[in-house]
């Protein structure tokens, strides 16, 4: 074939040197180097959209090419679409066999986007410590995902601190307004007096179901290897039998109610002496344990579950403090819906103990619940968001499925026609030559 006849062949023009040059490529490579320069243009010019669609274009004459895939990652984060730009990082990084740090770079920012700060810093680990140990851009990278990590921590803080700031401003304005009260009218302040004594008396009665008994001379003291048998056994007569405290535990709604791990272990929320809560804790289990209650053995397992599940709680120091403070607010809130009860209807007494205790106990079992509803509201947001993430995932591994499978056969269908193709010119070449 002359050398005309190949420039026709390959769809090229110019010198003969560009058309080697052509030569060494297929048609459908010329073709995706074509559309990824397309769409490099339009990225620089700051024009996304088109230049996602034609770095996807490339993607289906060759689906595996990850530099193509990092332009695209990138394309589509410049453009807002952070999952797909977190779709399109990671498929990079699979094609490139780990090994190209820009695509570990690509998933790094893609993950910091989408506020996923440890998962980045990983990555740009990764480039750092394996691939390329000056590789700038992971520096600045892995500092900012730092930044942002301390950002968040610090955000938690000012959170927990303005919650106590909260409490505590309510705390000194219901002291004014106590203080107020108390210089209007001797009345006034007799009523508060009351009011706080029955307060008073009420945490003396549910203290005496754990206060420990003085120690008498015959009493071991506090080195002695028998006080804590002999605590726990106090604390087994406080609580009753294993089926009260059952019934107790797993009463109507008691997953809200044992929110509160001071009301599952029956122990005042004023009490922070770790060897009384241990006490406490050890005598319930004891108590409710499987293996002590053969007569309801499935009940019991529940039932311990939601003992073991309090301690959890009270044995962190954060997390007991955290529960103390909401409960002091729901003592609070408790009292004053109580004395507006009191107020509004004549036939219910200020000095009924139980009412009021009833009304403190239903505001604190509100506050945790609001605030397990609110945790759990978040939990059902982030797996919403995952599940749709996987689903636009699943769908794009899909589409490229498709777009790969069609791609090969209509490439190999090129083939086949360019041979038949080049096989009818032979032989029209040959009769021509032979006529001649």
């Amino acid at each position: 074939m002359s050398s005309s006849d190949q420039a026709a062949t390959n769809g090229s023009g110019g010198s003969s040197g560009n058309k080697e040059a052509d030569d060494t490529r297929e048609e459908w490579e010329i073709r995706r180097d074509e559309l990824k320069a397309t769409g490099d243009g339009h990225f620089r010019s700051k024009a996304y959209q088109p230049a996602i669609q034609a770095y996807a274009d490339a993607l289906q004459l060759d689906p595996t090419n990850h530099i193509i895939l990092s332009n695209k990652s990138a394309a589509h984060l410049a453009n807002g679409e952070k999952s797909k730009a977190l779709h399109d990082a990671r498929k990079c990084v699979e094609h490139s066999d780990g090994k190209w740090s820009k695509g570990h770079t690509r998933l790094a920012a893609a993950m910091m986007s989408l506020g996923r700060y440890g998962e980045a810093a990983d990555a740009y680990s990764t480039v750092l410590n394996e691939l390329d140990p000056n590789n700038e851009v992971a520096k600045r990278g892995l500092e900012d995902c730092r930044k942002k990590e301390q950002q968040l921590r610090e955000e938690k803080e000012r959170e927990l601190r303005k919650m106590q700031e909260v409490l505590d401003q309510q705390k000194k304005a219901e002291k004014e307004a106590q203080e107020e009260k108390e210089t209007k009218t001797k009345n006034d302040n007799s009523d508060e007096g009351e009011e706080d004594d029955l307060l008073d008396d009420f945490f003396s009665e549910v203290e005496k179901a754990t206060e420990k008994p003085k120690p008498t001379k015959n009493t071991p003291d506090n080195d002695s290897g028998e006080e804590p048998t002999n605590r726990i056994k106090t604390q087994m007569n406080d609580l009753g039998t294993s089926q009260s405290q059952i019934d107790r535990l797993l009463q109507v709604n008691y997953e809200w109610k044992n929110l509160n791990p001071f009301y599952v272990l029956d122990i005042p929320h004023t009490i922070d002496d770790d060897s009384i809560i241990s006490a406490r804790y050890r005598a319930l289990s004891l108590l409710v344990h499987p293996d002590k209650c053969l007569d309801d053995p499935v009940r019991a397992k529940t039932a311990f579950e939601q003992v073991r599940k309090a301690m959890n709680q009270m044995n962190d120091v954060d997390k007991r403090k955290h529960v103390r403070a909401l409960i002091d607010e729901g003592m609070k809130q408790g009292k004053r819906d109580w004395k507006e009860e009191c107020s509004k209807s004549s036939n219910v007494h200020p000095d009924n103990k139980e009412g009021l205790a009833q009304a403190q106990s239903k505001a604190t079992m509100k506050i945790f619940a609001e605030i397990e509803q609110k945790r759990r509201e978040i939990e059902r947001r982030k797996r919403k968001f995952e599940q749709r993430e996987r689903a636009q995932e699943d769908d794009e591994k899909k589409k490229e499925t498709d777009e790969r499978r069609f791609h090969n056969e209509w490439r190999e269908g090129e083939r086949v026609d360019k041979r038949v193709g080049n096989w009818r010119d032979f032989q029209v070449d040959g009769k021509k030559k032979r006529t001649s």
